[in-house]
């Protein structure tokens, strides 16, 4: 299948649009029109991977992490990050990267349910859904029509409700001028109709395909509707989450169960071990800028990675407990969590829309952290 039928899907699981302003993700390497028959999955694309699809005769390699991320002023084979894009581009392999978006839509999420934490809720919001009130007047016969076609746009979508729309009738006047051809009434005599004001709520990025279709569908040659601006916000997205523990534990009996949890044979803590915490947060990767959110919800501790020293410190200091479990130990689950997807989302017969065939095989690279305890 082509690389683009894949992009449908994964956009699907993590959109782009929930990824951080400086990030990079999607297709950095690659065309979208290439033929996927094999993918690797790896948290890094890193040499030692990339040879690995090499090896492999890999199409196309899926990471957590951005190969471009800062701009590149040469390409070639003295430089470390030119080199892995020319043998990507020499051996026809793309490279298409799921970071941040991915933080938001899935990382926390499915390490809160590692950690078996109840109610888990967003640490820190970094996008929110926004929306618009689409209104139409349609006359009466025509209604279910223009229903039908604001919700295969997708519009009345609020929360796990979908096809949400709000009629009332009332009487419509207007009267066809000169080069006008009325579905109802005659040149230059005012008429009246029995008319429904169809309203429903659309989200921005889909207004423009949604007012289409129901330009589509509508009768009339002139449709009378307005856009409002909505004040109230959806499904509140962002980086890290907070709960609580099934039951409150010492500091040292959730270290270990971190370990457990995310498969490590190490893990550092920062706090009193012999310290009874319960409401925990959890930011998969590198968290040491997350201190001040951890602290606003009432934090007994945080599990991250790449905690220095003195963040530590500071940490300690506010009454902040820390388990590090490294940057790779906290979202290695990348690569398991896109697997699971691809299976579940794309081989499904039942999703005509990404049209995946059953031929493509999910690699998994072998990686490890490039930190080792000794």
């Amino acid at each position: 299948m082509l690389c683009r039928e894949l992009i449908y899907g994964f956009e699907q699981i993590a959109p782009k649009k929930l990824a951080e302003s400086w990030d990079n993700v999607g297709l950095l390497v690659g065309r979208e029109d290439q033929e996927v028959h094999k993918i690797m999955l790896a948290l890094d694309p890193s040499e030692q991977v990339i040879d690995q699809c090499i090896k492999e005769g890999v199409d196309l390699l899926v990471t957590h992490h951005p190969l471009i991320f800062s701009p590149m002023k040469q390409i070639n084979f003295n430089d470390v990050a030119g080199r892995k894009v020319i043998k990507l581009i020499q051996n026809r392999i793309g490279c298409y990267a799921m970071h941040t978006n991915f933080d938001v839509a899935v990382m926390a999420k499915e390490a809160a349910k590692k950690l078996e934490l109840s109610n888990p809720r967003v640490l820190d919001v970094t996008y929110e859904e926004s929306f618009c009130k689409l209104v139409v007047y349609v006359p009466v016969e025509s209604v279910d029509a223009v229903r039908t076609a604001l919700c295969k746009e997708d519009a009345g979508h609020i929360g796990n409700y979908s096809g949400c729309t709000f009629g009332a009738q009332g009487i419509g006047s207007f009267k066809p001028l000169e080069g006008t051809n009325p579905y109802l009434g005659e040149l230059n005599k005012m008429t009246y109709a029995n008319e429904v004001r169809l309203e429903t709520i659309v989200r921005p990025e889909k207004l423009d395909a949604t007012i289409q279709a129901v330009l589509r569908a509508h009768p009339y040659e002139e449709v009378a509707y307005d856009v409002f601006e909505l004040e109230n916000k959806g499904n509140a997205q962002g980086i890290g989450c907070y709960g609580y523990l099934k039951r409150d534990m010492l500091l040292e009996e959730l270290a270990g169960l971190v370990k457990t949890a995310f498969k490590l044979e190490h893990v550092k803590v920062a706090g009193n071990l012999g310290k009874r915490v319960a409401n925990v947060a959890v930011v998969p990767g590198s968290g040491k800028s997350f201190l001040k959110q951890a602290l606003k919800v009432k934090a007994d501790v945080l599990i991250t990675g790449d905690i220095d020293h003195h963040t530590a410190i500071d940490a300690m200091e506010a009454g902040l407990a820390i388990i590090d479990a490294g940057h790779f130990g906290t979202e290695h689950q990348f690569v398991d969590l896109m697997r699971g997807y691809i299976n579940e989302y794309l081989y499904k017969a039942d999703r005509g829309a990404v049209g995946v065939a059953n031929d493509i095989e999910v690699l998994k690279a072998k990686e490890e952290s490039p930190l080792k305890v000794l």
